[in-house]
């Protein structure tokens, strides 16, 4: 099938791993680009977005690009995965006979101008039913709920389970997630945290002295998650009922996952067994110590969850319930 993919591509972005695994199960892909371009100076770029959001117009006309790539490669389906998408893109993509589904990786709160519900889409896919729900039984709209996934090409077990005596925290250091990690450093509990830095504007807080100042991904990441006694995956207060994608990556990387509880976790992951399971600080520094103490969690907890998110939770699998819905 010859299928297009619109979202920014490279290393571990949300489209690269759709197109890699689309790949993979042999269609015919055409990487489509994002709906707006990047540039490399943040204030140009701020400047250009700006713009396109106060000229809808200028947004239009700069995306027909997009619809006449998808032409041009005869995609039969497109899957968007870029929120800026405007509108009367995804209605020339379908006039030219190419079904157009959206699959939104992010919490629900990043919706920013709601542009998908304005799109003529044959399918939305969210990984929170709270969305799901609003959106099908207020504006009979053809949402489904869609988790995220791992890729087995870069999430997988590269090294031996748990030799580093530590947890890891990865990803953006928002108020939330600091505040959480402030509480276990005062309780003695040893974390190493990756990611593209605290901002200043949270202030002084110790969880600098936590930080590596540096951000991993691919085999890296692998390695450092697999490695460690824990990965604690805190959830952004955004993400109502649904679970993040760090979950799913940790999880293939065969790393020990201490995630916070949502309500579509245990139908994810046998809880206990596969992924460890929080819901409040005490619980989770319950867990933490555990993992720091107990010779051989480590590696039992983060096999089986690699063996289910290998199994059941890779994008292959996702892709297909897409393909099969259309």
């Amino acid at each position: 099938m010859k299928i297009g993919v619109i979202g920014p591509m490279g290393g571990e972005q949300f489209a690269e791993n759709v197109a890699d695994a689309l790949h993979r199960m042999g269609h015919q892909v055409t990487q489509l680009g994002p709906a707006n371009p990047s540039h490399r100076n943040r204030h140009v770029h701020n400047a250009a977005m700006i713009a396109w959001m106060a000229f809808p117009d200028i947004d239009e006309r700069a995306q027909r690009r997009i619809a006449r790539a998808a032409h041009e490669a005869e995609c039969e389906v497109v899957i968007n995965i870029d929120l800026r998408l405007m509108p009367d893109i995804v209605a020339r993509i379908r006039r030219d006979g190419a079904r157009v589904v959206f699959w939104f990786p992010d919490p629900v709160t990043h919706l920013a101008r709601q542009l998908m519900v304005l799109g003529p889409y044959d399918a939305l896919y969210f990984k929170d039913t709270h969305i799901v729900d609003r959106l099908r039984a207020n504006l009979g709209l053809p949402a489904y709920y869609l988790p995220e996934a791992c890729s087995p090409r870069w999430h997988r077990p590269l090294v031996p389970a748990g030799t580093e005596p530590y947890l890891v925290v990865a990803g953006t250091m928002y108020p939330v997630r600091v505040k959480l990690i402030e509480r276990l450093m005062t309780k003695g509990i040893p974390l190493k945290l990756y990611g593209a830095g605290i901002p200043r504007w949270i202030g002084d807080t110790p969880a600098r002295q936590a930080h590596t100042g540096r951000y991993i991904s691919l085999a890296e990441k692998a390695r450092v998650y697999r490695s460690a006694a824990g990965v604690l995956n805190t959830m952004h207060p955004g993400e109502v009922a649904g679970v993040n994608g760090r979950l799913f990556q940790a999880a293939g990387c065969g790393a020990a996952v201490v995630n916070e509880f949502r309500p579509k976790l245990a139908e994810l992951f046998d809880v206990g067994k596969e992924v460890l399971a929080f819901h409040d600080f005490d619980q989770l520094l319950d867990h933490a110590t555990q993992l720091l103490n107990e010779p051989g969690l480590t590696a039992r907890l983060g096999d089986a969850a690699a063996q289910r998110a290998h199994s059941e939770h890779t994008y292959d699998h996702r892709l297909a319930t897409i393909l099969k819905q259309l």
